[in-house]
């Protein structure tokens, strides 16, 4: 019986197995490597699919995903894990991924899909967007058809696929759009004819990502009898938890990057409604899941199951933006930055014209002040064209940061239960144990760390320097206070 049931137990399925994947060089992709490499070491080759770039070969491209803190840990355990990193070149943008032949044919025993690569820009031209996100699904599925040992290919999708849903089951729900008129028109027309009908096209979609990725999904939902397909997504992916490194993040996406602004001084005004909750996952767990998917449909799924998973957290362990701004700001006191431009601070709204206004005067004029004081002094000037891309972020986000959704996640949950015994060390998707409090105060440990190379040992000296822009923040609102006050007595009182 143990024999058994260690025959069925996660890195023995994964024993020997060939993985393909795309995306291997983004967020969740290079955490994916890194825990298949590490917790399956018996695992095949893996095949990562990765763009070729002028003037650089694709074994210094797999350098620069592996060469980070990230593979530390796998390095110290296992390190001739890594040579088992095969980069096979190709373009998802590409009809048939951009790959030769002969690529092709290296891959032919692959038996397990993950598919993860998309353009997260909300700001993508209809056109690109179409082929990066909804025609790259086709062609993995294509040629996933060719595959003789194939036992399960995972598209990764978002729970935000259908955003104006504000209620999402672990269901497909039906197109605004057939998948393939869409690609046709890709790759038809030219983009300032496509973002001509896009609006019409897409029904007003808030952004084109999310109208594309729900795209995808009408293409899983055609080929669930073709292929072992399985369905993932992920809500708002932040900060790894506790694998590999706990509070590890490769970017600035979501809420990271709003307490790090908010951090840093830049940030004084955000258009966020802050009752709203805000749904995150951390990377680490929902890359376990997803292994634990693919296991699944390996051993258990039926042929022609389409299993869908939401990959979010339930209602308690969410907090409103106004929760996560106040215990930003309690946080800020324990771990502020220590490239602060001024002390933390400033005014959220969901009003978008008092927004505009708030913006203008406590972050462009600043901005413009200190770039003017940069060019006297013979500096490069920064802060005015960050205020731009802060700008831009906030108008792109506004619809998700105004409104709150509540994701069914009861398949996901019961990835849990389904974990062998033996494996729950390994592949337990429960998160959030210390607590909430405690998983953002070490995601912005990890964004002073892995985003901004600030070393724990700058602490100090980074509360010696925010308690100084204190006293200089509340100095400056006493002047400004005393002269408003001022003002008004000698306008109207003398």
């Amino acid at each position: 019986m143990a024999q058994q049931q260690e025959c069925y137990s996660i890195p023995a399925v994964f024993a020997g197995a060939d993985v393909f994947l795309t995306g291997g060089s983004g967020f969740m992709g290079k955490v994916l490597i890194e825990k298949l490499l590490r917790s399956c070491p018996k695992i095949g080759r893996v095949f990562v699919l990765m763009r070729g770039k002028r003037g650089k070969s694709l074994e210094e491209r797999l350098e620069t995903i592996t060469g980070g803190v990230l593979f530390d840990l796998l390095k110290s355990e296992n390190p001739e894990a890594l040579s088992k990193i095969c980069p096979i070149e190709g373009d998802c943008t590409q009809l048939k991924l951009g790959m030769s032949l002969d690529s092709i044919d290296r891959i032919k025993n692959v038996q397990f899909v993950f598919h993860a690569a998309a353009s997260v820009r909300f700001d993508d031209p209809l056109k690109d967007a179409i082929l990066t996100n909804t025609r790259s699904t086709r062609e993995v599925f294509e040629w996933a058809k060719t595959l003789h040992k194939l036992r399960a290919v995972v598209h990764v999708s978002t729970t935000y696929c259908n955003p104006e849903l504000l209620h999402v089951e672990e269901k497909i729900y039906p197109s605004k759009m057939d998948w393939r008129a869409a690609i046709r028109m890709a790759e038809t027309f030219d983009v300032a004819a496509l973002e001509t009908l896009k609006e019409k096209l897409t029904q007003f979609a808030p952004n084109t990502y999310t109208y594309t990725k729900g795209l995808a999904e009408q293409i899983c939902f055609e080929y669930r009898d073709q292929l072992p397909l399985v369905v993932f997504r992920p809500s708002i992916v932040t900060n790894s938890e506790t694998e590999p490194l706990c509070g590890w993040v490769d970017n600035f996406n979501g809420p990271i990057g709003l307490l790090l602004g908010c951090a840093s001084g830049v940030v004084r005004t955000g258009m966020i409604d802050l009752e709203k909750r805000i749904n995150c996952i951390p990377v680490d767990v929902s890359i376990k899941a997803i292994i634990v998917a693919a296991w699944k449909r390996a051993t258990c799924d039926k042929p022609g199951d389409l299993p869908v998973y939401n990959s979010a957290a339930e209602r308690d362990k969410t907090i409103n933006y106004g929760m996560m701004l106040y215990d930003g700001k309690v946080l800020f006191d324990r771990v502020p930055l220590g490239n602060m431009l001024w002390a933390p601070g400033g005014t959220a709204t969901s009003n978008k014209y008092l927004f505009y206004i708030i913006f203008f005067f406590c972050q462009l004029l600043p901005a413009l002040l200190v770039d003017t004081l940069l060019r006297v002094v013979g500096k490069t000037p920064f802060l005015l064209r960050l205020n731009r891309k802060i700008f831009d972020a906030q108008v792109s986000l506004r619809y998700f940061m105004n409104n709150e959704w509540e994701f069914v996640n009861d398949n996901f949950k019961k990835l849990e239960l389904i974990i062998p015994e033996h494996d729950r060390n390994t592949f337990s998707t429960k998160f959030f144990v210390r607590g909430m409090m405690e998983y953002y105060e070490d995601a912005i440990l990890g964004g002073r760390r892995y985003l901004l190379n600030e070393p724990d040992d700058s602490i100090e000296q980074s509360l010696k320097k925010y308690r100084i822009l204190r006293v200089l923040h509340y100095g400056l609102q006493l002047v400004l206070g005393l002269l408003v006050v001022n003002w008004i007595y000698r306008r109207y009182l003398q």
